[in-house]
């Protein structure tokens, strides 16, 4: 059973994305996630969308791997926070990876500690499934879409708002392309 994600980026005041970007398999997905960290700081929202299966683990995975190497004496092992719904990695800065797929209401943000996670600004937030409940979007950050494109790879759109963070994501696909 495929689940279908319903997000709409004018539901989250979202107007064009800053880029698309193909991406041909999980490597590419990875070296977004690499390119993301790069870009990201402490305190951003990345908000991820996609069906089930679309690499939004996947592109955590880049992103913690690339702060991990910030922070060699920690070895990170990152998992889809699906069942857990909140998984913290002690990088340099730290990443919090929340899952929304089995949250149904604003009311369970508030259960989980959401927004204590996301309004202390200690790490770089990632929200998997964050479309679910539309007032998770804390109006400024970043939102990657990742859908399956003609070519049987995927495609990322990428919004961003904030000056701050539309500004460090300037270059993002050559910071990509370096790998």
């Amino acid at each position: 059973m495929t689940v279908e994600h319903h997000f709409e980026p004018a539901d989250f005041d979202l107007d064009a994305p800053i880029c698309e970007i193909s991406l041909k398999d999980e490597g590419d997905t990875r070296r977004l996630g690499q390119a993301l960290a790069k870009s990201l700081a402490k305190g951003d929202f990345l908000g991820l969308v996609g069906n089930l299966g679309a690499g939004k683990t996947t592109l955590v995975q880049g992103l913690v791997a690339t702060l991990q190497s910030n922070s060699p004496d920690d070895e990170v092992v990152v998992h889809s926070p699906t069942y857990t719904l909140i998984n913290h990695y002690p990088t340099s800065p730290p990443v919090h990876h929340l899952d929304l797929y089995r949250l149904e209401r604003y009311d369970d943000l508030e259960s989980i500690g959401y927004w204590d996670v996301v309004d202390a600004g200690r790490s770089i937030v990632c929200v998997e499934w964050f479309s679910i409940i539309q007032e998770s979007w804390p109006e400024e950050g970043v939102v990657v879409e990742l859908v399956r494109d003609d070519s049987q790879g995927r495609m990322a759109r990428i919004w961003a708002e904030g000056e701050q963070v539309c500004k460090r994501l300037e270059g993002l696909v050559d910071k990509m392309q370096e790998g």
